[in-house]
């Protein structure tokens, strides 16, 4: 990965919810349940992606630039990724945490009768996923997310 690249992860299903979480941080994580480990290896070979693991055997094979996972707390995880990637690559809700892709940002008209009518009156600013056609906006909720994220990626909160 070049210093200007962005991150671009493989999480297998050993690290549970940790793919999600890294798209909501805005690093790209496409998360694989599979255990063949072969496929695994081959997936992310041919996609360029640095997989993120707590496999000992499947981060061996792939070397150096694989992360293994030395945790199996969530937050302990979060925190060694964005070790490994830069904290400067974060990119806090540009992505969908479903989906993986970049977020669009949108007019709030086309969000009319889309959205609920208190959050339509109340907020100005939208954005949408391009793939599966999520809605997001900076609410309650996105403030009590930033306060978690950072209270994890400053080690302030374990799980």
């Amino acid at each position: 990965m070049g210093a200007n690249q962005e991150p671009r992860l493989l999480v297998d299903g050993t690290a549970g919810r940790l793919a999600r979480w890294l798209r909501i941080l805005g690093i790209d994580a496409e998360g694989v349940a599979t255990g063949d480990v072969a496929a695994l290896v081959r997936h992310a070979r041919q996609s360029a992606r640095r997989m993120v693991t707590r496999n000992r055997n499947l981060a061996e094979r792939l070397g150096p630039g694989a992360i293994y996972l030395t945790s199996q707390c969530l937050e302990e995880q979060l925190r060694q990724v964005v070790r490994a990637v830069g904290r400067e690559r974060c990119s806090v809700f540009s992505r969908c945490s479903i989906c993986n892709e970049r977020l669009a940002e949108i007019p709030k008209e086309q969000v009319a009768g889309r959205v609920p009518a208190y959050v339509y009156a109340n907020h100005e600013r939208f954005a949408c996923c391009p793939v599966c056609g999520r809605y997001y906006w900076q609410g309650t909720h996105w403030q009590h997310m930033l306060e978690e994220i950072q209270a994890v990626l400053e080690g302030k909160r374990d799980g």
